[in-house]
């Protein structure tokens, strides 16, 4: 297997020279030893449906202290080689939680970038080391439309059950689509295809270090696509079932820093979001019929209580971040029974808004005020989960379709908040 040093800088050469390619599949790893080996054999075999197109594979290890390099060069032996390169971690991560499965994947998916511009390649797919299922059919579905029908972004279209992916759901997907008007399922995820248009975009911005880069990576490169006149598609790859994340990576420790990027790119493109109105579908590529799945509902009274829990002891934060009118519906919120419990999704929109226009102005550390959004993310899932007990996974997506709604309605509240903070609050 050939081996390749660190690429830290864009003037810093390969440690071998590299020929040109159309097609760069990239699998971030760290510490996969059991998932490696079905990972490459599903991209060696995608790469058959390109026999006229030269490929490149290269794994791009964030210092696996297990069997996981060993495990992808013995998984290749005897065919051809696949490129196995290391990248840095500094600058340090500053965040000392990370939800994400490799360590500094910042770094890792710069490298990524300059290897794909090294080699020229018109498409580049990534794809994690994680992944406990993956075909040769998902690499085909995000390599080919970059390919051979020119858009820069293929998101991944999971299919989940009804309770699956909520951080997603609830945040990052209604907010994303009221924000720049794209109605992107998945901004956020493990497998991507990127143009060679979207990576030169991102080779060229100086803010690969900044805060919304550090929490989350692939969200960060969504977004840079999303806000500039590029071609965005999704693709259906069915479910993804992955190895479970440390426990200690908690839920409030996820939120932080999923939101935390969301926020701080809301900031960083104001003059972009506020002049867009409306949403329209991005086109969608692939048919799958798996069948549903049964989801169990979850007890959500801990959910609940932990609401009731910050309604009691978070009431001086909470106050800094929401309108007095808020803070009264929380508190009647805070009495309703288990079965009658409902966080309204107009409310759960501007509660989202209002903790993006804290982020910006800072009334406390930002790491406290993201954690003080958890009791009312919990809360949040706790009345999806009791609105949609009875439903189908179809129907339950018909409820995300209006909470959607919800947030591109409360869009002027955003701006004018945004622009005028002071008003609504006392």
């Amino acid at each position: 297997m050939a081996e390749a040093d660190v690429i830290a800088d864009r003037e810093q050469p390969a440690s071998r020279p590299l020929s040109t390619a159309d097609i760069l599949i990239a699998i971030p790893t760290f510490n996969n030893e059991g998932t490696i080996g079905p990972v490459l054999k599903a991209v060696r075999a995608a790469l058959r449906w390109f026999p006229k197109r030269k490929a490149v594979i290269a794994q791009v290890d964030g210092g696996s202290s297990d069997s996981t390099v060993a495990r992808a060069r013995d998984s290749v032996e005897g065919q051809e080689p696949v490129l196995q390169v290391s990248y840095p971690l500094y600058p340090l991560h500053k965040l000392e939680v990370s939800h994400q499965s490799v360590p500094g994947k910042e770094n890792a998916y710069r490298r990524i970038f300059l290897l794909a511009e090294e080699l020229g390649a018109k498409a580049c797919c990534v794809v994690g080391g994680d992944a406990l299922v993956i075909t040769p059919d998902w690499i085909v579905s995000l390599v080919q439309p970059i390919l051979d029908m020119n858009f820069d972004l293929a998101a991944p279209l999971y299919q989940r059950d009804k309770y699956d992916g909520l951080l997603v759901s609830g945040i990052l997907y209604p907010a994303v689509r009221a924000l720049f008007g794209k109605r992107i399922r998945q901004p956020a995820g493990s497998d991507f295809g990127y143009s060679r248009a979207l990576i030169l975009r991102c080779l060229s911005l100086d803010t690969w270090n900044t805060e919304s880069a550090r929490r989350d990576i692939n969200f960060w490169v969504s977004m840079q696509a999303a806000q500039e006149d590029m071609k965005l598609c999704q693709v259906h790859l069915g479910s993804r079932p992955r190895v479970k994340l440390d426990a200690a990576l908690d839920v409030s420790s996820i939120l932080a820093n999923l939101a935390g990027a969301m926020y701080s790119e809301m900031e960083r493109t104001a003059e972009v979001w506020q002049r867009i109105r409306g949403s329209s579908p991005v086109p969608a590529f692939g048919l799958r019929f798996d069948p549903e799945t049964d989801a169990h509902l979850t007890d959500v009274t801990p959910m609940i209580e932990m609401f009731r829990i910050g309604c009691q002891n978070l009431q001086d934060i909470w106050g800094l971040i929401l309108p007095p009118a808020a803070m009264l519906e929380l508190k009647r919120m805070s009495r309703q029974s288990g079965h009658e419990f409902h966080y309204p999704a107009e409310l759960w929109a501007r509660t989202v808004y209002d903790f993006a226009v804290a982020h910006r102005l800072r009334p406390i550390g930002r790491d406290h005020l993201l954690r003080a959004l958890t009791p009312l993310y919990l809360g949040w899932i706790a009345s999806f989960m009791v609105r949609v007990a009875e439903m189908s996974a179809g129907q339950a997506e018909e409820q995300i379709e209006k909470l959607c709604e919800a947030y591109e309605s409360q869009k002027s509240y955003l701006i004018s908040r945004w622009r005028w903070p002071d008003r609504f609050m006392p």
